[in-house]
């Protein structure tokens, strides 16, 4: 290869556009050749302008720090010379070379006809299950030293060290990989081209080890199946005898066993239940090692009745952390082997048979195009095939929908007898002792006919608390105007290279007629008007019936359809709409015919084609169906909602219905056919009793095991509950003086020694007048201010940003209220603006709240309140996650002292150290944690 010296530059500037004036304030470059850094460039730039403060608090660099150095002219020749001859290496190569080309120009010399890499894109190759690829994550990902952000001497050396693993890592990879980045690399920013075709003629006879080939690419090999051991008579004999609670026999048995009093509790409960075949139902606060205390019964459980034993969660991140963290420590604790499996459901699997075709289809879209080359490297490296591994573009989720595994790639599989990563998934669950699976997976397996979890009777449903809603949001129906516009979008035209113009060029290739293409292009094109006119009109009804706040998700309740004039007009359009894909159903039925009669021996590549077409029609099938059910086929025993984005495009619509009395449907289809179903949560009470969750999730006539286990945290000593005095009620001084009012306390909190304050919100609105309000200040005092959807993206890289940073504030809604951890000093207040009361007016809660007044129950108490309270216990639970954590919790709702309900909430308090205080207390206190 000609070139094989790099130059790594980072520029910064008083801006973002050259064009605009904007100046570089700092130039620094690392010289790379034959894999070391050679040589390091670094110079302060007088801009001859002021830099501006933003500028000044991001890179440290001040006016004073240039006013003495040269101007870029001064150094153009030695930039021009340090990259004449070289690549161009940068991270986020459009900026850096825009400003140094504008410069060099400017200097009187021509940007040396250079090669560019671009790091961000080739990070992004390279290592695509990375959480982030800005330079400081990819430093920590890395582990490399990246001590001054946003300073370009420091910037340019951590960009070349980590460009240096980007080469390592495509070197290392096999020649099929390599192949097949080579020819997706034209669409690439880089220019790569080259040092692919180095590494292929490098690895031309090189095999190897590790790796499968799968047509076209390679894939990691699958670690080979652990045989499982005859276990031991004894050992066996012992599982027989052992009973939870004999702290002798079980401290023998397992001499690693840490005892903890809660958890000795929890598994003698669980480990009756299981034996027993009875439900149970366990309230375990934090700090009783919940996890291991229903793990190790089930592991016992599963050996002696020789049957899986199926823990479900709500989240994927309880997921991981039990097997990657939970399990690992009762592996260790027993002298046989325990396997286990997490199991999802089948559109979280790359199919390998579709990735082979897609790849190899003519595609300029550049998020396509880069989710390609991800998936190339990532099949090197995964055993799973499991989306979640994955960071993709957003581009690149919806190439993602046409390549993950559904029914169609298990009869091709089993005609190629290829096992894909879903079948080695279900395989590996069959023979598990534990599989974890997610709530959403565990309800949908048992509705089908076609069971994907392995048989069991024995189940540990944990984050029990959100089992209702998981029922409710799977029994529910939903209908987008955004999935209609996918679907159809996927179909294409004659005119364009969609699956229509596809379809139709195989007809003509087999001969067949081509005459319905043009039929259900038309058909298409009227859906499209039709379904732009329908959703714009649901909009536009919604919009015109909702209060005047500046709301910008607004929700109607459809089950108030009869008293309003507007809706007849809806139901015609929604009816016109189904009808019309119903007649697009009949014309693909006349083409199925046609298929299944003379293209059942095509060749894979149009196989696949076919059946992506047939998969597409279908979806519309299914959509037609669905909304139809929501206009036409809905009934009392569930609520239908329209939710729109106020402020976002007119058609941005989204239809809902949702079952009010899930638990009936759980009693009968799903605990009245186990034998023991534990179910677990750190809240599952209100005042001590469990009747509330228990009707809810239709539990009454099972009379289940009931046990709540106390924290062992001292929480009087490490929790002060503070109730500010002078805070009016909202009610009394209207939302302005009350979002003036938050902002201040959440300031006066800020106050202590590096904070670090979780503030709870029930309105997104609210939440971002607070966050306006809190800017001016936050700014100047460089603590970090993270908001939930307006700062920093997901609530995932939201958390992880506030758990890393020194002082910050995170402002949060839903996401933040349970289910987060914040352990030792990642937390140290917990700020709850309101009572988190469901909106009384939000369709789902306003129907189940109906129907408690039709059986003659008070709303409030029996449905309201109790949710609340409920949700202010997880609430409250984000403060103190470990013994040794410390906090406040500051409640800035005076309802809990002035309501009559106020004192469940008060109770719910797992501390007694509560107080009302003044606003120069706070102050007092504050001072006093900072000292």
């Amino acid at each position: 290869m000609k070139k094989q010296r790099f130059v790594v530059i980072d520029v910064e500037t008083t801006g973002n556009s050259p064009k605009k004036g904007d100046k570089i304030i700092q130039i620094a470059a690392v010289v790379i050749e034959n894999g070391q850094i050679t040589e390091r460039f670094s110079k302060y730039i007088n801009p001859n302008k002021s830099i501006p403060v933003f500028i000044e608090q991001l890179t440290g660099i001040t006016n004073q720090m240039v006013e003495d150095q040269p101007p870029f002219e001064a150094v153009a020749e030695e930039v021009f010379h340090l990259l004449d001859g070289a690549y161009f290496v940068a991270h986020n190569i459009h900026f850096d070379l825009g400003f140094v080309k504008h410069e060099l120009h400017k200097a009187g010399f021509q940007l040396p006809d250079c090669e560019v890499l671009d790091t961000v894109e080739l990070s992004r190759i390279a290592f695509p299950g990375f959480e982030g690829y800005k330079l400081t994550e990819l430093s920590e990902e890395l582990q490399l030293r990246h001590d001054q952000p946003h300073r370009a001497d420091s910037d340019a050396e951590v960009t070349g060290l980590i460009f240096l693993e980007i080469l390592e890592k495509l070197r290392r990879l096999p020649y099929p990989t390599l192949k097949q980045l080579r020819r997706l690399s034209q669409h690439f920013i880089s220019d790569l081209t080259h040092l692919l075709d180095m590494f292929i003629y490098e690895n031309r006879h090189t095999d190897m080890p590790g790796y499968t080939r799968f047509s076209s690419f390679s894939v990691r090999e699958p670690e080979p199946e652990i045989e499982r051991l005859k276990e031991d008579e004894a050992f066996l004999f012992e599982i027989e005898n052992w009973t939870a609670g004999n702290e002798k026999a079980l401290s023998e048995f397992m001499p690693h066993y840490e005892k903890r009093e809660g958890q000795m509790l929890m598994m003698k409960e669980v480990a009756e239940a299981f034996a027993n075949r009875e439900h149970a139902l366990i309230e375990a606060a934090p700090g009783i090692g919940k996890t291991i205390g229903y793990l190790i019964p089930a592991a016992l459980f599963a050996k002696k009745s020789k049957k899986p034993v199926v823990i479900s969660t709500y989240s994927t991140l309880l997921q991981q952390q039990i097997l990657t963290k939970d399990l690992p420590i009762i592996k260790d604790m027993f002298p046989f082997s325990v396997t286990a499996a997490i199991l999802k459901g089948q559109s979280h699997y790359l199919c390998l048979y579709k990735f082979e075709q897609v790849l190899h289809e003519e595609d300029d879209n550049y998020d396509a195009v880069l989710t390609k080359a991800q998936l190339l490297v990532w099949l090197t490296e995964t055993n799973t095939g499991d989306v979640a591994e994955l960071n993709l573009p957003s581009g690149g989720k919806l190439l993602w929908d046409r390549l993950a595994y559904d029914d169609q790639s298990y009869k091709r599989n089993q005609r190629d007898q290829v096992i894909g990563f879903y079948e080695r998934a279900k395989q590996s669950a069959m023979r598990s002792d534990l599989v974890i699976t997610n709530h959403s997976l565990l309800l949908t397996d048992e509705a089908s006919r076609k069971k994907r979890l392995p048989d069991s009777g024995t189940f540990v449903i944990d984050e029990a608390h959100h089992f209702e809603r998981a029922a409710s949001e799977h029994l529910g129906k939903r209908a987008t105007y955004i999935e209609l516009h996918t679907k159809l979008s996927r179909i294409g035209t004659l005119k364009e290279q969609g699956l229509l113009k596809k379809m139709r060029q195989l007809f003509q290739r087999h001969s067949l007629p081509v005459d319905s293409f043009f039929e259900v292009e038309e058909w298409l094109q009227h859906i499209q008007a039709e379904s732009d006119a329908f959703f714009s009109s649901v909009h536009s009804f919604v919009k015109r019936r909702k209060p005047k706040e500046d709301l910008n998700r607004l929700v109607f309740n459809v089950n108030k359809k009869t008293h309003d004039k507007g809706w007849p007009v809806l139901t015609d359009g929604a009816e016109r709409l189904c009808s019309m894909l119903a007649h697009l159903q009949q014309l693909f039925e006349a083409q199925t015919a046609l298929m299944e009669e003379h293209l059942t021996a095509m060749k894979s590549k149009n196989a696949f084609l076919a059946d992506e077409y047939n998969r597409s029609m279908n979806d519309l099938g299914e959509y037609a169906q669905t909304l139809n059910q929501l206009f036409f086929g809905s009934d009392d025993h569930e609520a239908v909602w329209i939710e729109i984005d106020a402020k976002g495009a007119k058609n941005a619509v989204a239809i809902y219905a949702q079952p009010l009395e899930p638990g009936e449907l759980l009693a009968d289809q799903f605990f009245a056919r186990k034998n023991s179903v534990v179910l677990t949560s750190a809240t599952l009470t209100i005042e001590n009793s469990f009747q509330f969750i228990i009707e809810r999730l239709g539990l009454s006539d099972f009379f289940p095991r009931t046990m709540r286990i106390a924290s062992p945290f001292s929480y009087d000593e490490r929790m002060q509950v503070m109730i500010p005095k002078e805070i009016k009620s909202i009610q009394d001084t209207g939302q302005t003086e009350f979002i003036q009012d938050t902002a201040r306390y959440i300031e006066l909190m800020a106050k202590e020694q590096q904070p670090k304050i979780l503030v709870l919100f029930t309105s997104h609105d609210m939440l971002k007048k607070v966050h306006q309000e809190l800017k001016p200040a936050m700014s100047v005092s460089g603590i970090q201010l993270l908001a939930q959807g307006l700062t920093g993206g997901s609530p995932g890289k939201l958390m992880k940003t506030f758990k890393t940073a020194n002082q910050a504030i995170l402002l949060g809604t839903n996401h933040f209220w349970e289910g987060v951890d914040f352990p030792g000093d990642e937390l140290t207040t917990v700020i709850i603006v309101r009572l988190p009361f469901r909106a009384p007016d939000h369709p789902l809660h306003a129907a189940k709240c109906e129907l408690a007044r039709k059986k003659g129950r008070n709303p409030f108490q029996t449905v309201s309140l109790p949710e609340a309270v409920l949700t202010f216990r997880q609430g409250v639970g984000r403060l103190l996650r470990t013994a040794g954590d410390k906090g406040t919790i500051v409640i800035l709702d005076r309802r809990v002292k002035t309501a009559g309900y106020g004192r469940l909430f008060l109770d719910a308090l797992p501390t007694s150290a509560i107080s009302e205080v003044t606003d120069s207390e706070i102050e007092a206190y504050v001072a006093g944690k900072s000292e």
